[in-house]
């Protein structure tokens, strides 16, 4: 009854995406087996450790936050950066439209835009460190007073939230990256589950080899085989997926440009000449011992998996 094990299971595996090699662990080994082997015993260490292997690959993915923190914090950044922008573009409306006093005060917060006017292309760390000297300056009895004769004083503290909603996020994709850091990397977690899965695949045969030349216990023999069928059930529907995801791909060699079908590049034989006339001087017979066009004549047909030679 030995569990059957494709030859190119391990390769399969690694072709598997994140969500399908966590489903098939999760929903067709663990929970699938889970009861099974409560009455299996001689099973219980090796099955303890692969669940112990996949928890760590489940916690891995759970911690891999950054590429959605990476977005939010691009986001958040943006944020903070529009807002420093329309406070200035505020600014300069007043510096041309305002009454003598605001356009003063206009001018006069030109010389503070002059110390911060890369902020906005700034890098992240610097960004915030310049926004948190830019509000300070902005609160500050040098500048406020030309703030508040404008009116935007409000901008002031929706910047001051923005920024700190921005370092607080800043600081959690730090952390979150240090765990990532700390559980492994991506290929040697998900390495550890599947020899872990080897593991008890080997465990099992043995099992049902000692059970059959000793004890025979008809229990036994038949928990062995749900194992075995949920074990071969998973494999199955894993190597289904793969299969229908290639089915969905057309290779390129089958395709030009285009998408197409590569096209037929034989040039077309000339048209016969009319009823009643000789062929004319210079031409040739497209007869079957003749070639209208030898292969070395015709032009070059790029393949689509060639890469093209210089100047093309």
């Amino acid at each position: 009854m030995s569990v059957l094990i494709p030859l190119n299971f391990k390769t399969m595996l690694r072709k598997l995406h994140i969500a399908e090699h966590f489903d098939f662990f999760e929903n067709g080994i663990i929970k699938g087996l889970s009861t099974l082997i409560a009455g299996l015993t001689a099973l219980g260490g090796v099955f303890a450790a692969l669940q112990v292997a996949f928890a760590r690959e489940d916690a891995f993915y759970k911690k891999s936050l950054s590429s959605a923190l990476t977005g939010d914090l691009a986001n958040a950044h943006q944020a903070r950066v529009s807002l420093f922008t329309f406070f200035w573009a505020n600014v300069s409306v007043f510096k041309y439209l305002g009454d003598e006093s605001k356009i003063e005060a206009a001018d006069k917060l030109q010389q503070l835009h002059k110390t911060y006017k890369s902020l906005p292309t700034s890098a992240y760390q610097d960004t915030s460190g310049m926004m948190t000297n830019f509000l300070q300056d902005c609160k500050s009895s040098e500048w406020l007073p030309y703030i508040q004769s404008l009116g935007i004083t409000y901008l002031i503290d929706k910047m001051e939230d923005a920024n700190v909603e921005f370092k607080a996020m800043y600081i959690d994709r730090s952390v979150d990256k240090e765990h990532v850091a700390d559980i492994g990397n991506a290929q040697e977690v998900r390495a550890a589950v599947d020899n872990s899965f080897d593991t008890l695949v080997e465990a099992v045969n043995a099992v049902w080899v000692s059970n059959e030349i000793g004890a025979k216990d008809p229990t036994m023999r038949a928990n062995l085989i749900a194992v075995r069928d949920i074990i071969e059930a998973a494999i199955h529907q894993a190597q289904t997926n793969l299969a229908r995801r290639k089915r969905h791909k057309t290779p390129d060699s089958d395709k030009t440009d285009e998408g197409t079908q590569t096209p037929d590049t034989t040039p077309p034989a000339p048209p016969p000449p009319p009823s009643g006339t000789q062929n004319p001087e210079n031409t040739l017979p497209n007869g079957p011992d003749t070639t209208q066009n030898p292969d070395g004549d015709r032009p070059h047909v790029l393949d689509p998996d060639e890469h093209p030679p210089a100047g093309e």
